[in-house]
């Protein structure tokens, strides 16, 4: 049968531990070019929008309304808006520059195309404050997260693109703006579900730098894995919060990074390196599978809640880990020689909770078919009460984070949350996943969990063949990487089609559909309702550590699945 499972994983894994001379040398070379601007107040959340340092932003959400802060290394005019697309047009901005006199020139706007951007009639974006300094030209200003006007882009969980601008001169006019040229660009953020930037890390937290010994990126699509060690801890420790350490010349190039427990290895394997699915890969390494650390492309640092840290220094803590590093070099550069990895922050002062990770969604392997053609193909998988039963305490466990991943030809995910049948709110969703951002995100209230479904959905459009389920980029996967408390052992549970409407026999009913006409638009929906009606084989580990179990299911239809309350605009005002 071609459904093979290896020891789950599969989404990020790393780890390895420095000399102080070492780490300092690395975060030296993660230093922008230009050092970071100081805000005028403390903002939660930040994040540099262009790989050399010149356009920062801070935020801060409260309630319904969210203030920004643009610190931009220019004395002319600043552009700064939101787009459905990450392009320039069409989009929701802010024009901005500051005059002679010290007044600041500051309208909300929206572009249309390749001209000047148009003034929206209704402002909707108000200024905070601006001036210019030494960095260069700091805005303070905010809006709504929904201004109920159909010029402006509603701000919520989903993942937002970003659009920026700037020149170094001030324009006359509006009407005489001249060309930003190449001081433009797009990023990806989450403004409303980000870890907070700020925390208070306590003076006695041991820093664990965990980096790849160097290795040379010289294939389109890698998954390269060493082990590692855990430094010797003489008490208990939890892990507070981690942060990417990833190598400036390697930033177009590292796509995720997986931290995982490897609790059949030794002291002699350490500093071992291979090709993390390679059929020559020693079977102990094989069984490395609990998740630690997640961090994939476009992703910021994460911060456990107050309450809650994950244990290093027991006896059934991590004392080996396997770091897993994707690589994308498609363009086949060559010359590129990378010591990235994760840094971690240790504190003895111990929490009430640990925390421990799971990983739920679809078995990433060829039974997970994504026919060609389909402009929006659904793939569901389900976490099912016998798993949840065995794996988790009779009262539950409360989730406080959750990384959702998917390949190239993801547009949506979304974990859902089902109780005695009755569906609740989403754990998170994401209606405009890009596969270029990805982060976990932080749940604005922690949510206890008992029976989980993750449903993906794909634009395989431009695609001329199908879509398998797999490691590799040009592959695809539907996971759900959640954060929780309280530790239990149960850290996987995914689920595979059968296809049994096909053939009882599900090997028979796999080399069927190989034969099918994805050219047939009548297959292609046969095949959607066949996925939907398939029955499943969902494996999880249960109670005792790496047993894992497999049970037969199907994707349930909730007896009250759920439906987000529809907001009207209809009572708000908008202001002039």
């Amino acid at each position: 049968m071609v459904c093979h499972w290896f020891p789950l994983i599969f989404l990020l894994g790393l780890y390895q531990a420095y000399e102080c001379t070492e780490a300092i040398d690395l975060v030296q070379k993660l230093k922008p070019v230009h050092s970071k601007p100081v805000p005028t107040s403390v903002f939660q959340h930040e994040i540099q929008l262009d790989p050399d340092g010149n356009f920062w932003l801070f935020w801060n959400v409260s309630g319904t309304n969210i203030t920004f802060e643009t610190h931009v290394r220019t004395r002319g005019y600043v552009g700064f808006g939101l787009s459905q697309n990450g392009k320039m047009f069409p989009s929701d901005v802010i024009v901005s520059w500051i005059n002679s006199d010290g007044s600041v020139y500051f309208r909300d706007c929206h572009t249309v195309g390749n001209v000047v951007p148009k003034v929206d009639s209704n402002q909707n974006w108000y200024l905070i404050n601006g001036f210019e300094n030494d960095f260069g030209t700091v805005l303070t200003f905010s809006r709504k997260l929904d201004t109920c006007d159909e010029d402006d882009i509603v701000i919520n969980d989903d993942t937002i693109r970003t659009i920026y601008s700037y020149h170094e001169e001030d324009p006359i006019s509006m009407t005489e703006m001249q060309w930003h040229g190449e001081k433009r660009g797009a990023q990806s953020v989450m403004f409303l579900s980000s870890s907070k930037s700020l925390a208070s890390i306590p003076n006695n937290s041991i820093k664990v730098d965990i980096v790849t010994p160097p290795y040379s990126i010289h294939l389109a699509d890698t998954r390269h894995c060493s082990l590692h060690k855990i430094p010797p801890l003489t008490k208990k420790h939890h892990m507070i919060r981690y942060e990417p350490l990833i190598q400036k010349e390697s930033l177009a190039f590292v796509h995720h990074i997986v931290i995982s427990k490897c609790p059949d290895t030794s002291d002699a394997d350490v500093g071992s390196t291979y090709d993390c699915f390679s059929t020559s890969t020693p079977d102990r390494f094989m069984t490395c599978g609990d998740p630690v650390v997640a961090w994939a492309v476009g992703g910021l640092a994460f911060n456990m809640p107050k309450h809650v840290g994950f244990a290093f220094g027991e006896e059934d803590s991590p004392k080996y880990v396997k770091l897993e590093i994707h690589y994308s070099n498609p363009s086949m550069k060559s010359g590129i020689v990378d010591r990235s990895g994760i840094r971690m922050f240790l504190s003895p002062d111990i929490r009430q909770y640990d925390a421990a990770g799971m990983t739920i969604g679809v078995n990433p392997n060829p039974t997970h078919i994504i026919p060609p053609y389909q402009k929006s193909f659904v793939s569901t998988s389900y976490c099912n009460p016998q798993c949840t039963e065995k794996g988790l305490p009779d009262t539950g466990i409360s989730i406080f984070g959750a990384f959702q991943h998917a390949h190239v030809l993801g547009r949506a995910i979304k974990t859902r949350h089902i109780r005695n049948g009755k569906e609740l709110p989403p754990i998170a969703e994401d209606k405009t996943y890009d596969f270029n951002y990805q982060d976990i995100r932080t749940l604005k209230e922690e949510r206890k969990g008992d029976s989980f479904m993750v449903e993906c959905t794909y634009d395989s459009s431009k695609k001329n063949e199908s879509t398998t389920g797999g490691m590799s980029t040009g592959e695809e996967m539907c996971i759900s990487y959640i954060y929780y408390y309280p530790r239990t052992n149960m850290s996987f549970c995914l689920a595979s089609p059968l296809y049994d409407q096909i053939s009882k026999d599900s090997e028979k009913a796999f080399e069927q559909l190989k034969d099918w006409n994805w050219n047939d638009k009548h297959i292609r929906q046969q095949f959607q309702e066949l996925v939907n009606n398939s029955t499943y084989n969902t494996i999880c580990n249960g109670p005792i550590k790496l047993e894992s179990q497999s049970y037969k299911t199907v994707i349930p239809k909730p007896e009250y699945p759920y439906h987000k309350p529809s907001q009207s605009c209809k009572n708000s005002i908008v202001m002039n």
